[in-house]
């Protein structure tokens, strides 16, 4: 592999995508939308059989309909408040307007990061997995790290993508290609 350094910026944006794809991947973000899909409808199923029984129809019907059509809305409205809980996490502890350049150097035995002011080498020996999305590389270190590659923001993509695949093969780390993922 022949050390080139990508050099790309980053902003509140690519945050925002990782912390979304992220909460994606976590299995207790999934068991709580589903969690919320099963409550919300289930208690709307339940007025709708406690008004059945009261004798009041047009309620129980009202909440029948409205629980077969939280089905369909309740997936959309955890998107949106998912995204806007994540967002507003990304704009309190990251300055959006400014753009963090980042200049990232992959060798034989460490991926280099500066920021223009610090300069560090993580061992590869501490990536856990590389994903692939359609618009960022991310990839997993140990402890909870992750270093976030947006693509639109590095020049020669080409070069970068082969890299990344030589480091998953030389090494034997995982590497996820999920180009159909989107926040859902």
């Amino acid at each position: 592999m022949k050390e080139h350094t990508f050099t790309y910026k980053i902003s509140a944006e690519d945050y925002l995508t990782h912390q979304l794809f992220g909460a994606s991947m976590n299995q207790i973000v999934k068991g709580q939308r589903k969690k919320g899909l099963l409550l919300w409808t289930s208690a709307f199923f339940v007025l709708a059989i406690i008004f059945l029984f009261l004798g009041n129809y047009a309620l129980a019907a009202y909440f029948g309909i409205f629980g077969v059509g939280f089905i369909f809305i309740y997936p959309i409205y955890s998107r949106w408040i998912y995204k806007r809980y994540y967002k507003r996490f990304v704009y309190r502890n990251f300055n959006k307007t400014k753009l963090e350049t980042i200049g990232l150097k992959f060798s034989t035995t460490d991926i280099v990061l500066s920021n223009g002011k610090n300069e560090g080498g993580i061992p590869i020996s501490e990536i856990e997995i590389i994903y692939e999305i359609p618009s960022h590389y991310f990839i997993k270190l140990d402890r909870g790290r992750n270093i976030i590659i947006p693509k639109s923001q590095v020049e020669a993509k080409d070069i970068l993508a082969k890299n990344i695949m030589d480091l998953a093969e030389n090494h034997s780390i995982p590497f996820e290609k999920m180009l159909d993922w989107k926040w859902r």
